[in-house]
């Protein structure tokens, strides 16, 4: 499953990598994945699309193969499956460097 975007008038794709798909598991007793592919492509949009940015999740099998005039593929939203990105939680952002530690200790004081 893929990310696809608009891209200030240009379909942007986003195809994460499975080394980093893996590093969002959370498993359980018997070693199973918890979290669902369509939750780990969430979390993807929400840490690497700005917010407030509408994307939909599509499947492997769309076929993006025809590179030819790339730069001119449009993106048309489906609104029955389009979400929009969210900010990240202060935890996020600090592992993955959005936020400093002295930022993160100033908004979550004990």
């Amino acid at each position: 499953m893929r990310l696809i975007y608009d891209n200030s008038g240009v379909a942007a794709v986003v195809i994460p990598a499975p080394k980093f798909l893996t590093q969002l598991a959370v498993l359980d007793a018997d070693g199973n994945d918890t979290v669902t592919l369509e939750s780990k492509l969430i979390h993807i949009a929400n840490k690497d699309l700005p917010t407030g940015t509408n994307y939909e999740i599509i499947a492997d099998s769309v076929d993006l193969s025809d590179r030819a005039f790339r730069n001119a593929w449009t993106y048309t939203a489906d609104a029955s499956v389009e979400q929009t990105s969210a900010d990240l939680s202060d935890e996020d952002k600090l592992k993955y460097n959005q936020m400093t530690q002295e930022e993160y200790d100033d908004a979550n004081p004990d």
